[in-house]
């Protein structure tokens, strides 16, 4: 019987593995012929930046991440058909991106991420060169001897917002009272034009808005006089004397310091001209999230995909190539995120309601 049975066994398991030998592959699931895995398909990754630098900038600057991620995500088993790289009109349109999952990847700030967190899966936190200038207090920033430098080789993972006097006659006199270690008044800031930024960018409105809170119990909707506009565009007004007031990140002026004596026409530094009036708590870096929804929420969401992301971007950097993607944003690297890092950014909203 023992005999019968096990002459029995065997040739049930022959039919089996005839059966499961017979079938073809599968774009997602794997299996071939000569035993190797098929690869999971992705038609089309969008990848969506938010606008912290002119779009053509970060455009050009990117223009090779699409092969870059093409070729690494091959060797995870990934085969991507393409990638399309876009720029957001504002930071509030990346996050809405993201949720409605038109967008695949997302380079969002912290503030953007604390409003989305719940509609986008957190993967990374930036790092950034640490800069020569990390003071709270305002007049340690201003002047030639004082100029923020990035230092290479040292990053972290935060970074400072401050608030700029731009050289108008208002300006002037803000930079002077704050060099000279005298306290600004309310009636002063509220008598002046500033330019701000996104509600969720932390350094061009939440963090600033903070600041107004914990020093004159004001908020940035009790200005009389602001004006949104883009990084570029608020250096370039300040520049030409027509805002009195902008909020910027830490490097900013390094950003710009060519423009200003250059494009916009200033005879003195950007260093000597635009003062740091204010300065901020410390904002958490940007993030680069996943979409939860849309056409491949399911190989987004998967732990596989996930692990596999994490390592591409931790090593995007290892080249000149992909150094030179990273660092429109002056991103050095990235690490994996944690979301109660973005605590503060929330407590900083709800200074905001």
């Amino acid at each position: 019987m023992k005999k019968r049975l096990v002459a029995v066994l065997l040739v049930m398991a022959v039919l089996v593995l005839a059966a499961c030998g017979g079938g073809g592959n599968s774009a997602n699931s794997g299996g071939s012929s000569d035993g190797a895995e098929a690869p999971t398909k992705i038609d089309k990754l969008t990848v969506m930046y938010v606008p912290s630098r002119p779009a053509d900038e970060i455009i050009s600057a990117t223009s090779g991440l699409g092969d870059l991620l093409i070729s690494a995500f091959a060797e995870k088993g990934y085969e991507i058909g393409s990638v399309e790289v876009s720029v957001s009109d504002d930071y509030n349109a990346c996050g809405e991106a993201l949720s409605a999952g038109s967008a695949d990847v997302g380079y969002v700030p912290g503030g953007t991420y604390a409003l989305y967190g719940d509609e986008v899966q957190l993967v990374l936190t930036a790092t950034r060169d640490n800069l020569s200038n990390d003071t709270t207090t305002p007049a340690d920033w201003n002047g030639d001897a004082n100029a923020t430098r990035r230092e290479e080789g040292v990053p972290v993972t935060y970074y400072k917002g401050l608030i700029y006097a731009a050289p108008t006659e208002k300006g002037k006199a803000l930079a002077a009272k704050a060099n000279a270690g005298e306290a600004l008044t309310w009636e002063e800031l509220a008598d002046c034009s500033w330019a701000i930024g996104s509600v969720t960018s932390g350094a061009a409105y939440i963090y600033p808005n903070l600041w107004l809170k914990e020093n004159y119990d004001k908020v940035i909707t009790d200005l009389p006089k602001a004006l949104n506009l883009k990084y570029p565009e608020a250096f370039q007004q300040a520049a030409a004397e027509q805002v009195d007031i902008l909020v910027c990140y830490a490097d900013g002026r390094q950003d710009y310091e060519e423009q200003w004596t250059g494009e916009w026409g200033r005879t003195d530094s950007i260093w000597n001209e635009c003062n740091v009036i204010g300065v901020t708590q410390n904002i958490y870096n940007d993030t680069v999230c996943l979409a939860k929804t849309g056409p491949n929420a399911e190989v987004l969401t998967s732990p596989e995909f996930i692990e596999a992301f994490t390592d591409v971007m931790m090593h995007l950097g290892d080249t000149p190539e992909g150094q030179e993607i990273i660092g429109i944003y002056s991103h050095t690297g990235y690490q994996p995120a944690n979301d109660s890092d973005y605590d503060v950014t929330r407590n900083a909203l709800a200074a905001m309601e």
